[in-house]
């Protein structure tokens, strides 16, 4: 889902280089965002490349008359696009003291074409009444695109004149507008004390599935701050939002936030009544092994109850031994979660421990094991007569070593029954 969009943002920017209607290029959503992009940047250099000679004899005769004029010239005769194209030929202090005697309606007409990268020492000159009020324009039209594919190539201080003019609802568009998407961090860092505004709109406006397109493009640290805030809503938001995820599949989007948000978020989240559907826990853990995001779910799982656990266990309990052997390899650092996760279905006991004391990675798993980790040492405990020798005195071994040591007696005394009625110690 995801995916899509992004996608078809890209379609929307190729449109605009090319003068078309989106509509007319929508055969390429099936290409990856990236190659659309790529596609973009290479029509638009050579769009820009045509021109270079004319724009730059424009730029040389605008150089030869004074500014009032030189910007009467640009409204009257040049028209927006080509007072767009010649902006990056002219000295940045002169553009930006001709665009001064421009209306904001034409700098914004003419902005909607302007080459960012042919112009960026103009951006950064650019002042920030000058800027307040073209953002004041662009947002008045919905141009989010304009103003998502220049935030890139502007400087903070251009950014902050402009962000008054924009509501809350109006930042989150131009975040997924962005020309490069590594600067929906930077965006979002500037409004942190936005955020939680964001979210209510979001909710209010059921823009829902543009926070999770958002989401799929910022990094860890951002994504969980945005989670958090979320997580700490009223139980009504955090629903509505599950409830879209759920039914847009888009928890390829949100799983990865497990892996950065806060303990109080995961149990919010771990209690919310969408995550007690079985089915629901299912597809979880179906995209969570398929899309490589097994580590991004664990974090999720010891804040689940039993009912939760085995319902994710028993998807993952699905793959074949090679494959397991391998899920529970790739999670080795939280083995005291994955262990019990692997047990927590009854008739498949047999199997997995057969598997982990075939592992020769056992004695490492068992040693992430530590004194604090007490749902799984009392998992553990309560399948004593079921462990295979080795793994029950590693077990031994590893309780010891915590200084559990009624815990290490536990697995070092027990001793299996014997078929002829004698005793037969293990220990």
């Amino acid at each position: 889902m995801t995916t899509l969009r992004h996608t078809m943002a890209e379609i929307a920017k190729l449109a605009r280089v090319l003068d078309v209607d989106p509509a007319e290029l929508e055969f390429l959503a099936t290409q990856p965002a990236s190659a659309i992009k790529t596609f973009r940047d290479q029509v638009s250099d050579e769009l820009s490349g045509r021109d270079v000679v004319r724009m730059q004899r424009v730029a040389a005769a605008v150089k030869l008359v004074p500014k009032p004029i030189a910007a009467l010239v640009a409204e009257k005769a040049l028209g927006p696009a080509l007072a767009a194209a010649v902006a990056g030929a002219v000295e940045p202090a002169r553009a930006v003291a001709i665009a001064e005697s421009l209306s904001p309606e034409f700098l914004a007409d003419a902005t909607v074409l302007l080459d960012p990268k042919r112009a960026a020492e103009v951006i950064a000159r650019v002042p920030d009444t000058m800027a307040a009020e073209v953002a004041r324009v662009l947002i008045e039209r919905g141009d989010y695109l304009t103003m998502g594919r220049l935030a890139g190539a502007m400087p903070e201080s251009v950014l902050w004149a402009a962000l008054p003019q924009a509501a809350d609802r109006d930042i989150l568009q131009v975040g997924l507008h962005l020309e490069d998407s590594s600067q929906a961090e930077r965006l979002l860092g500037m409004v942190t004390d936005r955020v939680p505004g964001m979210v209510a709109t979001m909710y209010a406006e059921e823009k829902w599935a543009d926070a999770i397109s958002l989401l799929d493009i910022i990094g860890p640290a951002e994504r969980a701050r945005m989670a958090d805030i979320v997580a700490e809503q009223e139980d009504e938001i955090l629903d509505g939002l599950l409830t879209v995820v759920a039914a847009l599949d888009a928890w390829d989007a949100l799983l990865p936030v497990a892996a950065d948000i806060s303990l109080t978020g995961l149990q919010r989240l771990a209690q919310r009544p969408v995550m007690h559907d079985p089915a629901t826990l299912a597809r979880v853990s179906d995209i969570s092994l398929t899309q490589n995001l097994w580590l991004a779910l664990l974090p999720l799982v010891p804040h689940l109850d039993e009912s939760q656990q085995r319902a994710i266990a028993t998807r993952v309990l699905a793959e074949d031994d090679d494959s397991l052997r391998t899920l529970i390899l790739d999670a080795a650092p939280e083995a005291p979660t994955v262990i019990p996760l692997a047990l927590s279905v009854p008739d498949a006991r047999p199997r997995v421990l057969a598997l982990l004391d075939a592992l020769p990675e056992l004695d490492s798993l068992i040693d992430v094991l530590g004194p604090d980790h007490t749902e799984a040492w009392e998992t553990l405990v309560t399948l004593i007569p079921e462990l295979p020798d080795r793994t029950r005195k590693l077990l031994a071994v590893r309780a010891a070593n915590c200084g559990l040591d009624v815990v290490s007696e536990m697995f070092g005394n027990y001793a299996a029954p014997d078929l002829s009625g004698r005793s037969n110690s293990r220990s």
